[in-house]
C-alpha cells in the first residue's frame, strides 16, 4: 500500500481536515442541489409544487434506506479488511454489495410505481396535490437505481482514498441539476416534470462516472468476482442499520411533519416545513460529510488494532464537530431572512411563517453534529448495535414522539420545537454511549 495514502499518514488535525474537507464540501453540495428543485419550483410553480415534492420525499427515503445502510455497513467491513491486509476480500465484498443493492432497489422502484397514488395519499397528499405528486414522483422514483449507485460509489471513493474525485463529481452533478432546473422549469415552463428530469440527470454523473475508478484494477478498491459471504453481509446490514433507520425514520417524520402542518395551517404549512427542512439539512450536511470522511480511517485502524490512532482520530473529530456546531448555528441565525427569501420571495405569508419556524428549528444544529458523529463512529468500529440505538432514538423515537405530543400541547410551536427537543435528548444518550465504550475501543 502506497505511503501517500491517508492510512499511512500521521493522525493529526491537518491531515484529518485535508482528508475530510472534500467529503464535507461534497455533502454540502449534495444538500444544496437536492433542494434546488424546491427553490425553483417554489418560485416558478408556487407552494403547491413545493408541498408535492415534500410528500414524494419519504418515498425517496425508503428507496435510499438500503443504499445508505449497505454503503456505511459495507464500508466499515471493507476498511477493516484493508487494515487486516486482505484487499482481495475487500474488493469482492464491495462488488457483491453493489450487485445486491441495485437489484433490490429495482424491485422497490417497480412496487412504488404500481401503487404511487395510494402511497402519496397515505403520505399526506390530498386530491389537489396528488397530480403534482404523481408528476414529480413518476420520474424521480425511476432514477432510484442510479441514485443508489451514486450513494454507494461516493462512499467507496472515500475508502479508495479518492475523496477529491467524489467532491468534483458532486459539483458536476450539482451544476447539471441547477442548470437544467433553471432551463427546463424557468425557461421552458416544464414544472415538476422538468425539475425531476434535472435531478435524475445530475444523479447520472455521480452514479456512472465512478465506474471508471472501480473498473480499474489499479485502484485501491475495485470490482472483483463477487463471492458470497453471508456472515460479512449480515454484519454489514447490522453495521449500517443506523443509516437505514435514519432514512426510514426520515420518511416517517417527514410524513408526520406534513400531516401536522396540513392540519394546523394547511398547504402553506406543508410548503413552509418543506423549505425549512431543506435549509436545516444544508447546515447539518457538513457533519454527515465529516463523519463519512473520517469513518474509513477509524475502520482501518480498528482492523489494524491501532487504538492510539483511534484515540487521536476521536479527540480531533470531537473538536472539529463542536467548533462547526457553533459556527453553523450562528450562520443559520444571522442568515435566516436571506435563506427564506430564496424560497418565498413572492409570498409574504409563507415567508413570515418560515422565518419564525427556522429560527426555532436551527437550535437543533447545536446538537446534531455530536449525534451524527457518535452514530457514524460506532458504525466505523463495526458496532452497529450502539450506532443504531443512537440513530433510532434521534431520528425516529424522540422526533416522532415529539411531533405527536408537542403540537397537542403547544400548537404549531410544538412542531417547530420537535426537532430541537429530540436532538437535545439524543445528545445525552450519545455522550453516555461514548463514555461507556471508551475503554473497550481505546479512545
Amino acid at each position: 500500500m502506497s505511503d501517500n495514502l491517508i492510512y499511512n499518514k500521521e493522525i493529526n488535525m491537518k491531515n484529518m481536515l485535508i482528508f475530510t474537507v472534500p467529503t464535507m464540501v461534497r455533502m454540502v453540495f449534495i444538500s444544496m442541489y437536492s433542494i434546488v428543485d424546491g427553490i425553483v419550483i417554489s418560485n416558478f410553480a408556487g407552494s403547491l409544487g413545493l408541498s408535492a415534492i415534500n410528500i414524494v420525499y419519504p418515498v425517496l427515503n425508503v428507496c435510499m434506506a438500503l443504499a445508505f445502510m449497505l454503503a456505511a455497513g459495507s464500508n466499515a467491513i471493507i476498511g477493516k479488511k484493508l487494515g487486516e491486509g486482505k484487499p482481495e476480500e475487500a474488493n469482492s465484498f464491495m462488488t457483491l454489495t453493489v450487485i445486491i443493492n441495485v437489484a433490490a432497489i429495482i424491485v422497490l422502484t417497480v412496487l412504488f410505481m404500481m401503487w404511487d397514488e395510494e402511497i402519496y395519499m397515505m403520505l399526506g397528499s390530498d386530491e389537489e396535490l396528488l397530480p403534482y405528486c404523481v408528476e414529480y414522483g413518476s420520474i424521480i422514483v425511476l432514477g432510484g437505481p442510479i441514485w443508489v449507485m451514486q450513494v454507494l460509489f461516493q462512499s467507496y471513493l472515500v475508502t479508495a482514498d479518492r475523496p477529491r474525485m467524489g467532491l468534483w463529481l458532486s459539483v458536476g452533478s450539482g451544476v447539471v441539476n441547477i442548470v437544467l432546473d433553471l432551463l427546463l422549469v424557468g425557461v421552458f415552463d416544464m414544472g415538476l416534470t422538468g425539475a425531476a428530469i434535472a435531478s435524475v440527470s445530475g444523479m447520472i454523473i455521480g452514479g456512472l462516472v465512478p465506474l471508471t475508478v472501480f473498473c480499474n484494477k489499479k485502484s485501491l478498491i475495485h470490482f472483483e468476482k463477487p463471492v458470497w459471504d453471508g456472515k460479512d453481509f449480515i454484519k454489514s446490514l447490522g453495521n449500517g442499520s443506523s443509516e437505514m433507520v435514519s432514512n426510514l425514520a426520515s420518511a416517517v417524520t417527514t410524513t408526520l411533519f406534513n400531516l401536522q402542518m396540513m392540519e394546523l395551517v394547511g398547504e402553506k404549512g406543508v410548503a413552509a416545513i418543506s423549505a425549512i427542512l431543506y435549509l436545516q439539512f444544508i447546515f447539518v450536511a457538513i457533519f454527515f460529510g465529516f463523519t463519512s470522511g473520517i469513518a474509513p480511517v477509524v475502520s482501518y485502524n480498528y482492523g489494524a488494532g491501532n487504538k492510539e490512532n483511534i484515540r487521536k482520530a476521536f479527540l480531533i473529530s470531537m473538536k472539529i464537530v463542536i467548533i462547526f456546531s457553533f459556527a453553523m448555528f450562528g450562520l443559520a441565525e444571522i442568515s435566516d431572512k436571506m435563506l427564506v427569501w430564496i424560497f418565498a420571495s413572492k409570498d409574504a405569508v409563507l415567508s413570515e411563517l418560515m422565518i419564525y419556524g427556522f429560527r426555532i428549528i436551527a437550535i437543533s444544529i447545536l446538537f446534531t453534529g455530536v449525534n451524527v458523529f457518535a452514530s457514524g463512529f460506532f458504525t466505523a468500529l463495526n458496532n452497529g448495535r450502539v450506532s443504531a440505538l443512537i440513530s433510532v432514538l434521534r431520528t425516529f423515537v424522540l422526533e416522532a414522539g415529539a411531533l405527536l405530543l408537542l403540537p397537542k400541547i403547544m400548537g404549531i410551536d410544538g412542531v417547530w420545537l420537535a426537532l430541537p427537543v429530540a436532538e437535545i435528548i439524543a445528545v445525552i444518550v450519545a455522550a453516555a454511549m461514548l463514555i461507556k465504550y471508551r475503554k473497550i475501543y481505546g479512545y
